[in-house]
């Protein structure tokens, strides 16, 4: 089986910290499986609707997928990146990009698991007292 390598990351501006995790997931892994997986590594609350889109830009939606959609069904994607959008009040997006290298799955590996973090992760619900 292949193993995909995902690059997660918030579509961001100069002014803002980069955020992003690199995983590698199973090519069979469904969207709601990488819903519930994004929930962890971010440690948000999964109390919000979502779904997943396909688009050349962030803002620029050309259809919606299926939760139970499995990766494998979508990728390759030519000149679309894979958006996730958490919270239609805050609208936390997410981009989401595949390599293109080949990755043959490792038996003693468990999968899914992170390659590569940065930034600090943000904060679902940030105190506004200040």
């Amino acid at each position: 089986m292949e193993v995909y390598k995902l690059h997660i990351s918030f579509p961001y501006d100069e002014s803002d910290i980069p955020w992003s995790k690199t995983v590698e997931v199973k090519e069979d892994f469904s969207l709601r499986q990488l819903h519930n997986y994004i929930q962890k590594i971010v440690d948000f609350d999964d109390d919000h609707l979502y779904e997943f889109y396909v688009g050349k830009k962030p803002g620029n939606k050309a259809y919606s997928v299926s939760r139970k959609t499995k990766l494998n069904e979508i990728y390759p994607m030519t000149g679309y990146k894979l958006y996730y959008l958490f919270d239609f009040g805050d609208n936390w997006l997410f981009e989401i990009k595949k390599s293109r290298k080949k990755i043959v799955e490792e038996k003693n590996k468990k999968y899914p698991f992170i390659v590569e973090s940065t930034g600090v992760n943000p904060e679902q619900y940030p105190d506004y007292e200040e």
